[in-house]
């Protein structure tokens, strides 16, 4: 996902340079049609960048939101026990989210271990 976004704002930023230079050319040369064309589409793309930055912003903002809210119930398993097994439930938990595992870890949080 991290190379797709990369390529695709190398396409765009490589799209508004075209789109400012065929702008400039075309005003250069008294070619208001042309010149406000440009100046649309970029104005056009421009919006669509926007749009999806502020997509990528709502899902980040959500998606911290819920770790927060994971977080908080790993954390409340934890001090519902004391020393090795507060440590094994809090550690089991981490281990149950990187593996994607969700029912490993409603099974640790209720039972203090697999």
């Amino acid at each position: 996902a991290v190379v797709s976004t990369q390529s695709t704002g190398a396409d765009h930023s490589n799209l508004i340079r075209s789109l400012v230079v065929r702008a400039e050319d075309a005003r250069l040369m008294n070619d208001m049609n042309s010149m406000k064309q440009s100046y649309l589409k970029l104005y056009d793309l421009n919006r669509d960048l926007v749009n999806g930055y502020n997509i990528r912003c709502n899902n980040h903002t959500e998606l911290l939101a819920c770790l927060k809210i994971v977080n908080q119930g790993i954390q409340k398993a934890g001090r519902l026990r004391v020393g090795k097994p507060k440590t094994n439930v809090i550690t089991g938990c981490r281990n149950a989210i990187k593996q994607g595992d969700i029912e490993k870890l409603f099974k640790i949080i209720e039972c203090g271990g697999v």
